[in-house]
């Protein structure tokens, strides 16, 4: 019928149908339809699209009207269109309401769309209509041409142009529809043509004539039509508006809305107003309006009971006459929340109106165990099965195979002083790891309060620990709480045990937002660990700590310190800092660790073992240097020993007369003893310098000199003990013969001068004595490194001078702690006996370390170190242990302690 040509100009009905989509939503779809683009939408859909259509229906040719034409008809008949078509849905059910006027015009639009892309079919592709804005544009400006044919190349003159411009005569009028196809010759509209004027003045007549029918219809339509009757009801948000509506609410924290009702009933109505939340009326209220009276109240929402999530609210009205049927009813959805973030139970919001007994399972008493089949089941308490590795109670449903339905409950009976809404929080675990959760289940874990199921999960799949937070009603009175193991009736059963952990009711605040749809909290456990720390001079420094949790992060940490690695206090309390500095006291040796807990309030496990540990020391240590051959000519060695380990050492070695300044570095194996092999390039005189820093910063400084000429007379310093408590024997020796005895002069690191006495002397050596003892002096001889200078002179008259330095210490050792303590006792016959013990000056010498047990030296299989000792006892009796412990510095000072403890098994 339509033959086979292609429509091949379909843009325009493209943007037609685009442009109707569009307005269907803007005018009908909220929130769309709430924007300003509605009412643009809106007036396009009534003054334009639908004529647009139907004249393309009408005049499918470029060749029949006029762009002009064909714009003014379409803005024309839109209006015919919509007037007729509204004249025709008012006399439907769906009336003449905005929503069937949009959706009626719409469907016009596309039904005149198809058949105008039809009707273009008819005709071949140059006479097919096409639409093209740079045509239509030219069509408005360009002036009217003249009837002679393109080719000829005559010029019209026109009188009226002042300046008497000539135009040619073949310029076209272009009409604004037309669009020639590819490499075909553009068809011009010539003025024979175009429509007869007859036609054109027919088709005007005809469209007034439309509007004049039409809006009578309409008019009559108007008068005549059955006046409707109906009530308006509506929910406005707390500002009087249609938005901003709550979505959050509690039982206290409520949402605000405003109801509103309106009569057009053309008669006085009595309605009901009722207000259902999740399918519970929360309130009714009777109202009686007149004709056009309008009632509006704020109404304050509240629920009546904890249940999260997403809740309906209504607004149901009933009419007298409608016969308990709603007559108009609106709706909100809110979302009921118990919390917003995890908050700690604050002092004042500790539920102190019941409590349950034995909630952490660490007792025997509270709970009551039963069961519908004692072959099946059993109940018990064990230690170590809990959720900290605490004690729990146990279900244990051992059998395996085919059961019968049976019921095993661990119940108790809570008395409230008053009625509240708090949150049940429990830990549950069930030993089945088999199948996948969900599927083909045959045992339940069930939670019932006061006769009603809160909580419910299957048995089936890895499931670990579950941590349970459920809201719940306590009512004033006696309350029943019961969790029970629930087997299927006539089910294979397999052996499971269920354990149950930490009951206990929580104020509404600390109700976690991680909480899942099933009622059960994340429970990835955080982890976290203080940083490792270095010793210090300083008793301030930071401490720093970090951690993770795959779940919800982490919300705060517990830091706690010790003295010992062994007993625990609390440093900082749920803190979420990652860094904090430290006060300690010089000497002692702090051990910390470090306790996370996230932001569903999962707790990291106490570690047994710190994080890590740091001493405090602020004794500078001691050092010698010695330099072996000396003096050389070739290689010498440098040996730099200190009392305790050195963290570095630095060398210096500066020529007197040649050459430049050498860093020489110094290898360790313990970190007490450094060398390092040095080889001469020029024949001199050096000084050494070395700069000593232990693992607390504290540094130390030593002096020394090479000489290089072998032939070179000199003085050597010996001293026996190199550290003394009480006198200290200095032998010099001398490589020619002295005019004299040399010059010997002892100094503390004060400078106070120590008395010296000569003892001795054979040919060139010289022995003296150099005491402590300050009886007889003004002033305190002080304990730390003395310096010796020696002078004299040979027989030639050449000065020789030396210097050397011994450490006096006459302090004691300390013994800073010892485990077990004093009369202490213990449950095991093989403790570990451990002291910590010091020395600022000399340092300890492990070689004189005693440690006896019962009277028994121990001191050969126990661990002696520099600073402690450790020993694991064995085979040890019930009854009291005694122990003597005897600590010696290198300097010949001691230190006894004596302590006792006692062994039960």
């Amino acid at each position: 019928m339509f033959g086979k040509n292609k429509c091949r100009y379909t843009q325009d009905l493209k943007i037609i149908y685009l442009i109707s989509l569009l307005s269907l939503v803007f005018i009908l779809i909220p929130p769309f339809s709430e924007t300003p683009l509605r009412i643009p939408f809106a007036l396009i859909l009534i003054f334009f699209v639908p004529g647009y259509a139907f004249i393309s229906a009408m005049f499918p040719g470029n060749r029949e009207i006029s762009g002009m034409e064909r714009f003014t008809l379409s803005i024309g008949f839109s209006i015919i269109i919509m007037v007729f078509d509204g004249f025709l849905i008012s006399l439907t059910v769906w009336k003449f309401r905005p929503n069937s006027l949009t959706i009626s015009l719409v469907l016009l639009t596309f039904i005149f769309g198809a058949v105008a892309h039809l009707a273009r079919k008819r005709l071949p592709l140059e006479e097919q209509f096409y639409f093209s804005y740079r045509d239509f544009i030219h069509s408005l400006t360009a002036p009217e041409t003249c009837n002679i044919d393109e080719e000829e190349e005559e010029i019209c003159y026109d009188e009226n142009m002042e300046d008497k411009k000539f135009a040619a005569k073949n310029r076209k009028k272009i009409s604004s529809m037309q669009k020639p196809a590819k490499n075909m010759k553009k068809p011009a509209l010539q003025i024979s043509e175009k429509l007869h004027p007859k036609i054109t003045k027919t088709l005007i007549i005809a469209m007034v004539l439309s509007i004049i029918v039409a809006g009578s219809m309409f008019a009559y339509a108007k008068a005549t039509r059955e006046k409707e009757a109906f009530t308006t009801l509506y929910i406005l948000g707390p500002d009087g508006k249609a938005e901003n509506y709550p979505e959050n609410f509690s039982t206290s924290d409520p949402i605000h809305i405003i109801a509103g009702i309106e009569n057009f009933e053309y008669a006085q109505e009595n309605y009901t107003l009722e207000i259902i939340l999740d399918g519970t009326t929360l309130n009714t209220m009777e109202i009686t309006l007149d004709y056009k009276e309008k009632w509006e109240k704020e109404l304050t929402i509240a629920p009546t009971e904890l249940k999260q999530g997403r809740q309906k609210l209504q607004l149901v009205l009933f009419k007298d006459d409608t016969e308990g049927s709603s007559y108009r009813s609106v709706h909100l959805w809110v979302n009921q929340v118990i919390s917003s973030e995890p908050v700690l139970t604050k002092e004042n919001e500790v539920i102190d109106f019941t409590k349950i007994i034995n909630p952490s399972m660490d007792t025997d008493d509270g709970w009551e165990f039963t069961t519908t089949n004692e072959i099946m089941a059993t109940g018990y308490y064990m230690n170590g099965s809990g959720i900290y590795s605490s004690r729990a109670f146990i279900i244990n449903a051992s059998y395996e195979g085919m059961a019968d339905q049976f019921t095993t409950t661990l119940q108790q009976l809570i008395h409230s002083n008053e009625s509240a809404n708090v949150i049940l929080s429990c830990y549950i675990k069930d030993t089945y790891t088999k199948g996948k959760a969900d599927k083909e289940e045959t045992r339940y874990k069930r939670i019932v309060f006061n006769n009603e199921l809160i909580w419910t999960d299957g048995i089936n799949g890895d499931e670990g620990w579950q941590h349970i937070q459920v809201p719940v009603t306590l009512k004033e009175g006696n309350n029943t709480l019961s969790i029970a193991l629930l087997q299927g009736s006539l089910q294979t059963t397999y052996p499971v045990e269920m354990i149950i952990d930490e009951v206990t009711f929580m104020p509404e605040s600390a109700f976690s937002p991680y909480v899942r749809a099933d009622n059960t909290i994340e429970f990835e456990l955080p982890v976290s660990k203080v940083s490792p720390l270095s010793k210090t001079s300083d008793t301030k420094f930071t401490v720093e700590w970090n951690g993770t949790d795959t779940g919800s992060g982490i919300y705060y940490y517990d830091i706690q310190y010790s003295i010992n690695g062994t007993t625990w206090k609390n440093w900082l309390t749920k803190t979420t800092m990652t860094s904090a500095e430290f006060e300690g006291m010089e000497g002692v040796t702090y051990y910390f660790r470090s306790i996370a807990v996230d932001n569903a309030l999962n707790k990291e496990m106490e570690k047994s073992t710190p994080d890590t540990s740091t001493t405090i020391d602020t004794s500078a240590p001691t050092i010698e240097l010695d330099i072996t051959p000396n003096p050389t000519s070739d290689v010498t060695y440098l040996t730099v020993e200190a009392n305790k380990p050195l963290l570095s050492v630095k060398c210096i070695i500066t020529p007197r007369n040649f050459g430049s300044v050498e860093n020489v570095r110094l290898a360790t194996t313990d970190n007490i003893t450094w060398t390092s092999k040095y080889t001469i390039e020029v024949q001199d005189t050096y000084d050494i310098e070395i700069i000593a820093k232990d693992y607390s910063n504290n540094t130390a400084y030593t002096f020394g000199t090479l000489y290089t000429d072998e032939t070179l007379e000199e003085l050597n310093i010996d001293f026996e003990p190199e550290k003394t408590s009480d006198e200290v024997k200095i032998t010099i020796t001398c490589s020619t013969a002295l005019k004299g005895e040399p010059t010997v002069v002892v100094k503390d690191r004060y400078g106070y001068k120590l008395e010296v006495n000569l003892e001795s002397s054979d040919d060139n050596e010289y022995v003296y004595i150099a005491t402590t003892d300050d009886e007889d002096f003004d002033y305190t001889i002080r304990d730390g490194i003395a310096r010796v200078t020696v002078t004299a002179k040979t027989l030639d008259s050449l000065t020789l001078y030396e210097e050397g330095t011994f450490i006096i210490d006459r302090v004691d050792p300390t013994i800073k702690s010892f485990s077990p303590d004093d009369d202490e006792t213990v449950e095991t016959g093989s403790p570990s006996i451990q002291a910590l013990y010091s020395d600022d000056r000399a340092g300890i010498d492990k070689t004189k370390v005693k440690l006896l047990v019962n009277g028994v030296d121990v001191t050969d299989v126990a661990d002696v170190g520099y600073s402690s000792i450790y020993y694991v006892a064995q085979g040890l009796e019930n009854g009291k242990v005694e122990v003597q412990l005897s600590v010696t510095d290198q300097a010949g000072n001691t230190k006894e302690e004596e302590w006792t403890f006692y062994v039960s098994i």
